[in-house]
């Protein structure tokens, strides 16, 4: 029986609730990265080693295996895939090149931000430290550094002085593959997402949800929806995404968002249309009640998405933490406190006992998924979440 194919690129632990879904949805799934190693491989029904960065690498992957649908899995570089390589092979379901680069690259959403007074600070791009540097009069702290390219918070610096400032932007030049960054105003608040999925260029569903970050501050481990004073962010930012969504002729799909609350007001910091990894869509699911991977799958297959459901009020304070270490060293196994173990419904663990630790900023050890019922509950274990849920070591 001839069945379709999907290219998956990218089979880490956060494409595989994708890679279920398109399985689901009848695809026979093809993965493709340079890590045969990764969990996502063996839940699809072929790897082929290749590297997603290379554009005509994947073109002639698409038309060798005969692929009928791409899905951009959970990395900014593949959303930009995804688009080039769809583009030129014919395949529906992703944004033009263009437009998928005016969304995950931060100098260029910004220099869009600029000129179609979007709700976002205006940044300045730069390409040199020395011009950087050159403007540094120019700068009012504190200001934020960050990569043009790169997602997580990789790269990202807060300078106070000139003298930060200098060092933010030469670490910020090293840290960015295209060798650009961009400088903007900090702006304090909390931070949230609004994930929406939009046909014709309209909001049909959407969730909301708190930020969190543990020791490294510019990369979320964990979240729980809806977020806080949600209303008052969905009444400006369903719009704007409409609006942002008009002007760029975006395809049917997810558009997800992180935004600041400052002063009651929400301010949005970056946009991106690729899957959200750290098992968001599982807390997203659970929380309005529609499978979401689904129906991004759908979406990124080209198929109709007019019948997506409209999203439930959430019962509750749905969330998923990752599980992160406070140093380097040897892994031993996770620990969940007595104190929250009935609010946990999920846990995996992603690496085996025993792993070696050796960036304890960035590695993801494992997963839970939680929920609790009122925000007192939310209010009372979420500040200590990180010491309620952790691991050990082996000596």
């Amino acid at each position: 029986m001839w069945q379709k194919k999907l290219l998956m690129l990218n089979a880490s632990e956060h494409e595989i609730p994708y890679i279920l879904a398109a399985k689901k949805l009848g695809f026979y799934v093809v993965t493709t990265s340079t890590k045969p190693d990764y969990a996502g491989h063996k839940y699809a029904d072929q790897y082929i080693l290749g590297n997603y960065n290379n554009y005509e690498e994947m073109i002639d992957l698409v038309n060798r295996e005969e692929i009928d649908a791409i899905s951009h899995g959970c990395a900014d570089d593949c959303a930009l895939t995804a688009s080039y390589v769809g583009q030129a092979c014919g395949l529906k379901g992703h944004d033009t090149y263009e437009n998928a680069c005016i969304i995950h690259r931060k100098d260029k959403f910004k220099e869009f931000a600029e000129k179609n007074n979007v709700l976002t600070p205006i940044s300045r791009t730069f390409a040199y430290a020395k011009e950087a540097l050159y403007m540094k009069d120019t700068i009012e702290y504190p200001c934020i550094i960050k990569p043009t390219d790169l997602a997580g918070g990789q790269g990202i610096k807060i300078a106070n002085n000139d003298a930060e400032y200098a060092q933010c932007v030469e670490a910020a030049l090293e840290w960015s593959k295209v060798k650009h960054i961009v400088v903007e105003p900090y702006v304090t608040g909390t931070l949230h997402s609004l994930n929406t999925f939009i046909v014709d260029q309209k909001v049909r569903s959407y969730c909301t949800a708190n930020d969190y970050s543990y020791l490294n501050r510019y990369m979320t481990n964990t979240g729980s929806s809806p977020a806080d004073n949600w209303e008052t962010a969905i009444e400006a930012l369903i719009p704007e995404t409409e609006r942002i969504s008009g002007l760029l002729g975006l395809v049917d799909g997810q558009l997800h968002m992180q935004y600041i609350m400052y002063d009651g007001k929400p301010t949005i910091i970056e946009m991106m249309r690729r899957n959200i990894g750290n098992n968001w869509m599982t807390m997203l699911t659970d929380s309005v009640g529609i499978n979401w991977p689904e129906w991004v799958i759908r979406a990124e297959a080209g198929m109709d998405c007019h019948l997506i459901p409209e999203p439930r009020q959430a019962k509750g304070h749905f969330g998923y933490h990752m599980i992160m270490a406070d140093h380097n060293g040897i892994f031993d196994r996770i620990v969940i406190e007595p104190e929250i173990q009935r609010f946990v419904y999920q846990v995996t663990q992603w690496k085996e006992n025993g792993h070696q630790i050796t960036n304890y900023l960035s590695e993801k050890l494992g997963n839970i998924v939680f929920r609790f019922y009122n925000d007192d509950e939310k209010n009372q274990y979420l500040p200590k979440i990180n010491e309620l849920v952790h691991i050990t070591y082996k000596n």
